[in-house]
C-alpha cells in the first residue's frame, strides 16, 4: 500500500484480554527467537570448524541489516496497508531460510549456504519487529523498547503487566540458546556426527517458525485495521527524513542523546563477540573450552535469567528514584562483564559453577545498564512528532559499534589475547562514566 492510498484506521482490540493472549506471546516469543538463533548460528560455525577471526566477521556482517532501520522503517511506512501480511510473510521466509540452512549444512557448500541463506532471516527478523511493534503493540511515551533483548511493555485498552512480555522473551532467549544449544551438545555425544547434529538444530528452529507462522494465520487480527494505537510517522516519507534528522541536529539535548548512544555500551562492544568465542574456544587458544552443553547453561540460560533480572531492578530503580540518581553507577556496573571474564581468563581451569557466577555477575550489571538505555530513550523520543524515526535512530547507533567492533574483533585475537581484550573492556566503563556525566550535565534542570 504506497501513500497515495488510504492509510491503515486503527481500532483498540476489543475481542478482550482471553483473545489477546491467543496471539501476543507468540508474537513476542517470535521476536525473541531471532536473537536466539544468532547465538546457535556463531556456536556452530564454529563447532564447523570455522576460525574464530572469520567467525566474528560473518555474525558482524549479517548484523549490518539492524543499521538499515530507520530504511526498514520507510518500506513498512510506504506499504502501510494490512497488519497481518507482514508478520506472516516474514516469518514464512524466516522458515524457510533456516530450513535452507539446515539443509546445506550436510553438503561440503556448508559455508557459502550459511552466508546465502542467514542474511534472508535477519533482514526478515527486522521487518518482523517493526511490523510487531507498529502494528500491534501500543507504546507508551512512558515505555520504549530496550537494546539487545527485545523487552516491551504493552499499553493497550485492557493493559498487559511487563512482566508477561519480560517472561515470554527470557523464554524465547532459553529456548533457544539454552535448550536448542543443549540438545546440539548431547547430539553430537549420541551421533558423534557435528553436521548432522547441527543440522537438526536448525530443523528444528525452522519448524518452530513454520508453526508460529501457521499459529498466527489462524488466530492472528489482521485486515485493514491496526490493533495498536496509531504509530507518528513524521520524517518515514519521502522528503521528511533530512527535514527531521536536521532538526535533531540543532537541538542540543538531542546531540548529547546521541552521543550517549554511541558511546555508553562502548565497553559491551567488544564483549558482544569476544567473549562467546572465549567461552567455547580451547584452553591452548586461552579459552573456557566449554562444550555445547556447557555453554547452554552457563551463556544460554544462567546468564540470561541474570540480564533479565538486572533489567527488571533497573527498571524499578529508575521508577524509584529516577533515572539522573542511578545513571552514574550503572556506568560503574558496566566494568564488570569486563572484569568478569578477566579473571576467567585468568582461572580458566575454574570449575562450572565459578563461571557461571562470573558470567552471573557480569550478565546482571549489564541488564541493569540497559535499563538506563531505555530510560534515555524514552526521553529522546518523548513528546515528539517524529518519534518513530527517533525511536529507529537510536536503535541504530546503539547497535552501530557493536556492528563495527564485531567486524575487527577476529582481528584484535590475532594480535592480542582475550586477557588483554577483556583489560581494556573493563578500562573502556570510563568512557561510559564519562558519557554519562555529560549526559546529565547537558541534560540537568535550568
Amino acid at each position: 500500500m504506497t501513500d497515495k492510498q488510504p492509510k491503515t484506521t486503527y481500532h483498540t482490540h476489543r475481542r478482550g484480554t482471553k483473545t489477546r493472549w491467543l496471539w501476543l506471546p507468540s508474537l513476542m516469543f517470535g521476536d525473541g527467537v531471532a536473537v536466539s538463533v544468532l547465538v546457535l548460528t556463531m556456536v556452530m560455525l564454529r563447532r564447523m570448524g570455522l576460525d574464530t577471526a572469520d567467525t566474528a566477521l560473518a555474525i558482524a556482517l549479517l548484523s549490518l541489516p539492524v543499521l538499515l532501520r530507520p530504511l526498514f522503517e520507510m518500506v513498512v511506512t510506504h506499504f502501510w496497508g494490512t497488519t497481518k501480511v507482514w508478520i506472516l510473510s516474514t516469518q514464512f521466509i524466516s522458515a524457510l531460510s533456516l530450513a535452507a540452512v539446515a539443509f546445506t549444512l550436510h553438503t561440503s557448500s556448508w559455508l557459502l549456504g550459511t552466508v546465502c541463506f542467514m542474511p534472508f532471516f535477519v533482514c526478515s527478523s527486522v521487518f518482523y519487529n517493526i511490523a510487531l511493534h507498529r502494528f500491534y503493540i501500543d507504546t507508551s511515551q512512558r515505555v520504549h523498547l530496550s537494546q539487545g533483548v527485545h523487552l516491551s511493555q504493552v499499553h493497550q485498552q485492557n493493559p498487559t503487566p511487563q512482566h508477561h512480555n519480560t517472561t515470554t522473551s527470557i523464554m524465547a532467549l532459553l529456548f533457544g540458546c539454552g535448550v536448542m544449544m543443549m540438545i546440539a551438545g548431547n547430539m553430537e555425544v549420541v551421533t558423534r556426527n557435528i553436521r548432522y547434529s547441527w543440522s537438526l538444530v536448525f530443523y528444528i528452529m525452522a519448524g518452530v517458525e513454520l508453526f508460529l507462522w501457521l499459529w498466527h494465520t489462524i488466530f492472528l487480527p489482521g485486515g485493514t485495521h491496526g490493533y495498536a494505537k496509531p504509530k507518528p510517522t513524521m520524517g518515514l516519507h519521502r522528503g521528511e527524513f533530512r527535514i527531521s534528522l536536521r532538526r535533531m541536529l540543532k537541538r542540543k539535548d538531542d546531540i548529547t542523546a546521541l552521543t550517549f548512544f554511541v558511546l555508553f555500551l562502548l565497553p559491551e562492544t567488544l564483549l558482544a563477540l569476544t567473549a562467546p568465542l572465549f567461552l567455547i574456544a580451547k584452553p591452548h587458544n586461552g579459552g573456557l573450552g566449554l562444550s555445547p552443553q556447557e555453554f547452554a547453561f552457563t551463556q544460554g540460560t544462567i546468564a540470561v535469567i541474570a540480564i533479565a533480572l538486572g533489567y527488571t531492578l533497573g527498571g524499578k530503580a529508575i521508577k524509584k528514584h529516577g533515572l539522573r540518581r542511578w545513571l552514574l553507577p550503572s556506568a560503574l556496573l558496566l566494568a564488570v562483564p569486563g572484569a568478569a571474564l578477566l579473571f576467567l581468563s585468568y582461572n580458566t581451569a575454574a570449575p562450572l559453577s565459578i563461571v557461571a557466577a562470573a558470567l552471573a555477575a557480569g550478565h546482571a550489571a549489564l541488564g541493569f545498564a540497559l535499563s538506563m538505555v531505555k530510560q534515555v530513550v524514552v526521553r529522546f523520543t518523548r513528546n515528539m512528532p517524529d518519534n518513530t524515526l527517533r525511536h529507529a535512530i537510536a536503535r541504530t547507533l546503539i547497535a552501530t559499534p557493536f556492528v563495527l567492533v564485531g567486524m575487527f574483533a577476529g582481528a584484535m585475537l590475532t594480535m592480542i589475547d582475550y586477557q588483554h581484550i577483556f583489560l581494556l573492556a573493563t578500562e573502556l566503563s570510563i568512557a561510559s562514566l564519562t558519557v554519562a556525566a555529560f549526559y546529565l550535565y547537558r541534560t540537568r534542570k535550568k
